[in-house]
């Protein structure tokens, strides 16, 4: 329930774009029982979020009073005159902290059915319009009930309390009569840890269980409207989505436009030199020609036994043309990873990176400092990595905490962040090349918040979005398409596509972003595992770790020099022949 005072319309776009559900509150600070004052509220409220997100009106469906205090059935009256489909202000309370039946949402064909617990309630009929009733939660002494989840009177204060408050409420519904269960607070209610963390645990574990589906309230509505069998429900229309990877990244919302810093403007050569500045581009001022052609693997989440089969398989006896082994960077986080396997591949010339310790959302610059900060100590307490050779750091979910993160990451001694995303538009244009923060973030802001301030020397290797395989929609990551390729020649294909688009376009570094459990469907592997085999069929085409293609961004060699490039020097090895496919 969005309020257009205090909102940021890039977040809320960003939900949206995610599949949440966008409903309208109000900045109002008192109730509004005058109809014509509440209906230009509404008409205001509405037309904000409009004019801001970019979404269809039709998507704006809900509305809740502040305060609960409604307009009884003038609101009602407004509400359906301006579109709405449902409103959701009105309590009710079980009657027993177990065992009691919460109320189903219902229509408004008849006056409000319940105890009128804040007047006035609607005492006429009005046809075609849904009230999804707030049922009052109990307290977690079952001592009295709690109009919202942040509103009981005995508030849980450790996680244990929290979690049994949420769990409790939760099972009187599922063991009960079923009644779809809401959770009404605000959200700076998280703020309270303990209930943050119950909240996550709860959301977990309720999403193990075969029948238990977490949707907006329009959704829900869809099923009352429709009712649908459990047995049936991968099969009801209103629920369905294309599949996607879980956890997903942060996908790139429409951009908004690029801060303006100052007069300054970034000048190669001038008031930015390498090795340490090198402004934004997308054409290199070295001939395409002499450029080789990079391409860097990016992996993100938990190195263990489940996936570094894969890359033991796919990359360990693979070369460059100049005879060294081709790499890749792993982003780690703490919790899930085999500081043996890090270890081991690190041995293999990995390069290994920060993914944080939680894998949570680390938006904040307390978070990023501590989380980044732990995660390079534990890299190399237990995997023997000096601190000086971990370099890069990778946001969870790529949401960032934009000039803090910067700041931050410096001071621990990183080079370079990986976790802002640039989209090619449309899929034929060029992607940008790696550049540094010099004059902060110069591309449009997919995922705010992004850089307003200059940051010197520190490099920013944008993620560039993939196309997917029908050259429809963007992926942020590679393994992150809404329609995703069915089989293993269309992930080829998919790849090859859009290496083909650095490779015959500007010869930008090309970035593979993903996640290990991605091969875990044998087409992405042996697509993949295709597209590697091509790629070794080329004789300008590297493969190498982030790390080692900004070595070359610090000191572009053409490739006719490449043999003598000290930072891809090795111990030569002989190069398998791989057969080239079409």
């Amino acid at each position: 329930m969005a309020t257009r005072k205090g909102t940021d319309f890039n977040i809320l776009l960003d939900f949206y774009n995610r599949g949440f559900e966008v409903a309208t509150h109000t900045d109002t600070p008192s109730a509004i029982t005058n109809t014509t004052i509440l209906e230009l509220e509404i008409k205001t409220e509405r037309q904000t979020i409009l004019d801001n997100v970019f979404m269809s009106a039709n998507d704006i469906q809900g509305w809740r009073s502040p305060y609960l205090k409604t307009a009884g059935d003038e609101q009602i009256r407004v509400l359906k005159k301006l579109g709405y489909r449902y409103d959701t202000s009105k309590t009710f309370v079980r009657k027993n902290a177990t065992g009691g039946l919460n109320s189903f949402p219902l229509t408004t064909d008849f006056p409000w059915p319940y105890p009128c617990n804040i007047p006035p309630c609607w005492t006429q009929s009005h046809s075609n319009f849904w009230e999804v009733p707030i049922n009052a939660l109990w307290d977690y002494k079952k001592a009295y009930p709690c109009p919202t989840a942040d509103g009981c009177h005995n508030r849980p204060d450790t996680e244990e309390d929290a979690r049994e408050f949420i769990m409790m409420n939760f099972k009187n519904s599922y063991n009960g009569n079923r009644a779809p269960l809401g959770f009404h607070m605000m959200g700076n209610f998280f703020r309270h840890v303990p209930f943050y963390r119950a909240m996550d645990r709860f959301i977990k574990e309720v999403l193990m269980l075969p029948d238990v589906y977490i949707i907006p309230i329009s959704k829900m509505l869809d099923w009352m409207e429709q009712p649908v069998p459990l047995a049936q429900i991968t099969r009801y229309e209103s629920w369905k989505c294309a599949p996607l990877a879980s956890p997903t990244p942060a996908m790139p919302a429409l951009p908004t436009l690029a801060p303006k810093l100052s007069a300054e403007k970034c000048v190669q050569g001038q008031n930015c030199k390498l090795p340490s500045c090198f402004c934004k581009t997308f054409d290199h001022s070295m001939n395409k020609s002499d450029i080789p052609q990079i391409v860097y693997l990016a992996i993100d989440d938990a190195l263990d036994t489940s996936v570094s089969g894969y890359f033991e398989r796919l990359l360990f006896n693979r070369t460059n043309p100049n005879g060294c082994p081709i790499s890749a960077t792993f982003f780690v986080p703490t919790t899930g990873t085999n500081y043996t396997l890090v270890r081991d591949f690190y041995a293999k010339g990995m390069e290994i990176g920060s993914h944080s310790v939680t894998h949570n959302n680390v938006i904040t610059r307390e978070a990023v400092s501590r989380e980044a900060r732990r995660s390079k100590e534990n890299l190399a307490t237990y995997a023997d990595i000096p601190l000086s050779d971990i370099l890069g750091y990778r946001s969870p979910y790529l949401a960032t905490a934009g000039d803090d993160q910067a700041d931050v990451l410096q001071n621990l001694g990183y080079a370079y962040d990986i976790s802002y995303t640039f989209t090619r538009r449309p899929s034929y244009a060029k992607n940008v090349w790696p550049l540094t923060a010099d004059f902060a973030w110069p591309l449009p802001c997919n995922v705010a918040p992004c850089l307003r301030r200059p940051h010197r020397g520190f490099w920013e290797v944008p993620v560039n979005s993939m196309w997917d395989y029908t050259n429809t929609d963007i992926c942020a990551y590679a393994d992150d398409c809404q329609r995703p390729p069915p089989t293993h020649d269309h992930v080829r294909r998919y790849l090859t596509n859009n290496f083909k688009n650095s490779y015959e376009g500007n010869k930008a570094p090309f970035g593979l972003h993903f996640h290990g459990r991605w091969f875990h469907e044998s087409r992405n592997y042996m697509g993949f595992k295709g597209f590697l085999d091509y790629l070794q069929t080329l004789p300008d085409v590297y493969i190498v770790s982030v790390k080692k293609m900004l070595d070359w961004m610090q000191y572009p060699t053409p490739k006719s020099q490449i043999q003598t490039f000290g930072p891809w020097k090795c111990a030569v090895m002989k190069r398998p022949q791989f057969q080239q496919l079409s």
